[in-house]
């Protein structure tokens, strides 16, 4: 490896070794999908170039909330009642999604939110 490289791998450490990024990305990553976190590390830095990661931390972010939203969209079988069976419409989809999006940026704990989601779901089955 040559002095370029060595810095640049450099570089790309200490990003994935700062404190947010190792407590936001990468340990709950590598743990989830089960890489011991040395691997993932070395699996990210050899995939991705300097302004990926620079940037992933962000998007990372970002995409908790979709995240839960499909999570949410599982647990409630909304594709089976907004997109196969139609009867909850995509407007009262789109609503719902909304609120529970607050929810979810506002920090409330899954569990909570799934509980609420259930009662809004039965309203606009009722409806």
């Amino acid at each position: 490896m040559n002095t370029k490289e060595n810095s640049l791998e450099l570089m790309k450490t200490r990003i994935i070794h700062s404190f947010r990024w190792n407590v936001d990305v990468l340990s709950p990553l590598s743990e989830e999908l089960e890489i011991p976190i040395n691997e993932f590390e070395e699996i990210l830095i050899n995939n991705l170039d300097m302004s990926s990661l620079e940037a992933l931390h962000a998007t990372f972010e970002s995409a908790k909330s979709e995240f839960l939203m499909e999570k949410l969209r599982c647990d409630l079988s909304l594709y089976w009642l907004v997109d196969v069976l139609k009867i909850i419409s995509t407007e009262d989809y789109n609503k719902l999604k909304s609120k529970l999006l607050g929810k979810v940026a506002k920090g409330e704990e899954y569990e909570i939110v799934l509980k609420f989601a259930k009662k809004e779901v039965y309203h606009l089955l009722k409806k």
